[in-house]
């Protein structure tokens, strides 16, 4: 493989990494997501080091002069490789229920600290100038080790969609080092590809199967949301609804209230006006008990119709009070019924009622209703007076939304 095919393959990787760190970065900052940052951070670490293998044009195994690039090259593959494992960390969740992957993570962080402090003291005290085939192969075998214990315990502990395609990832990561081990120390290509081509080759497929997984998180968490937010919908169109019958009730109490203090007004006001008419009666027919007693009957009699009026007023004062919005019109109907029933049937009469057939629809007022009653009780009345008609007709028409009560025959009141 010649060394434009090598850096060919070093210059896509580096735009494929470039590109995804844009990528994630916009997207953290819309979603915020650790997961994305912590993928972000080794994208920036991966295309740090392919950079600067571009510009500084370091070979980790073959240069003989002494350079300032073997000071940051083992540094910036530790940095990589720390960055990755850190986000396979986060993603996997080590601290619950997965001591084996733990264990791995731990040992992981832990070999490449001694790794560094190795390497300082090689800059510090050494001639060294490159790295050893041979110190490449058992450092990164010890950290391959690790890798795939911890990929075995994380693929048995963690079964979701998400993180098996994380894990996949790291499979093919883990293997592409691998072969990149073998490679570098026997000298050989493998499947045409040689020494770090292999490892960029798997960190190509590691960011395909990454961004994929990632993606796919991404359409979870917008799933999850438009299904919260349908959920945050239909509370609020509940609570709404609680409100609306909370208000409801809470005006249906108020229109209680005011027809109980109504009630009250009205019935001191009846009664009082009743009590005063009988006392001046009672005053008149005792003064005239001896001297006229027909005219103190008259009184009396008055007095006794009063007593009625009264009994009478006050019923239609407490039914008119304790009436329902949702019955009014049946309740109106069944008043007059009942009049029928205590008024005309005791003397032998009968009421017919013939009722519009746009009544149900019309709103009753409470002056109509009252003036409607006291209109028909004095029709009924009038009945009992004339012997020659045995029954009362009663209509109630609509005209315009506007109800009216008409009695018939017309010598009872007319309309």
């Amino acid at each position: 493989m010649t060394d434009y095919s090598e850096n060919r393959i070093e210059w896509f990787v580096m735009g494929a990494a470039a590109i995804m760190l844009v990528y994630h970065a916009i997207l953290y900052l819309q979603q915020k997501d650790k997961f994305v940052l912590l993928y972000s951070n080794y994208l920036f670490s991966l295309l740090t080091y392919l950079v600067f293998r571009q510009v500084t044009g370091y070979d980790s195994f073959t240069n003989t002069t002494s350079t300032y690039a073997y000071i940051f090259d083992h540094p910036l593959i530790l940095f990589m490789l720390f960055s990755y494992v850190y986000f396979i960390a986060g993603v996997l969740d080590i601290q619950n229920n997965a001591r084996v992957v733990k264990f791995a993570v731990t040992t992981f962080y832990f070999t490449i600290g001694i790794f560094f402090v190795i390497h300082l003291y090689k800059v510090l005290y050494t001639d060294e100038v490159a790295m050893s085939r041979f110190s490449f192969l058992w450092t990164k075998t010890i950290l391959l080790i690790l890798a795939f214990i911890g990929l075995s315990g994380a693929f048995v502990a963690r079964k979701t969609t998400f993180i098996r395609i994380i894990i996949s990832g790291g499979v093919f990561y883990a293997t592409f080092s691998l072969l990149t081990v073998i490679s570098v120390y026997l000298r050989i290509p493998i499947f045409g590809l040689y020494q770090y081509q292999l490892y960029f080759i798997g960190c190509l497929i590691d960011i395909l199967l990454f961004s994929t997984a990632l993606g796919y998180r991404s359409y979870l968490i917008q799933q999850e949301k438009v299904q919260t937010q349908q959920l945050l919908t239909q509370e609020s169109e509940k609570n709404k609804a609680l409100l609306q019958m909370q208000h409801n009730i809470l005006q249906k109490e108020n229109k209680r209230e005011q027809s109980r203090l109504s009630m009250n007004k009205k019935l001191q006001d009846e009664v009082g006006a009743s009590l005063s008419s009988i006392h001046v009666f009672a005053d008149l027919s005792a003064k005239v008990m001896e001297t006229n007693p027909d005219k103190s009957k008259e009184y009396l009699l008055r007095i006794a119709n009063l007593g009625q009026n009264i009994m009478d007023d006050i019923g239609d004062i407490i039914w008119m009070a304790n009436l329902h919005e949702d019955n009014v019109h049946e309740d109106f109907l069944t008043r007059i019924k009942n009049y029928s029933h205590e008024i005309l049937m005791p003397k032998q009469k009968s009421m017919h009622l013939n009722v519009s057939e746009k009544y149900p629809d019309t709103m009753l007022s409470e002056e109509f209703m009252k003036n409607g009653l006291a209109k028909i009780k004095a029709a009924m009345k009038d009945v009992l007076n004339d012997h020659a008609t045995s029954e009362l007709g009663i209509i109630i028409e609509v005209n315009d939304h506007c109800p009216s009560i008409l009695i018939t025959p017309a010598s009872f009141g007319g309309t």
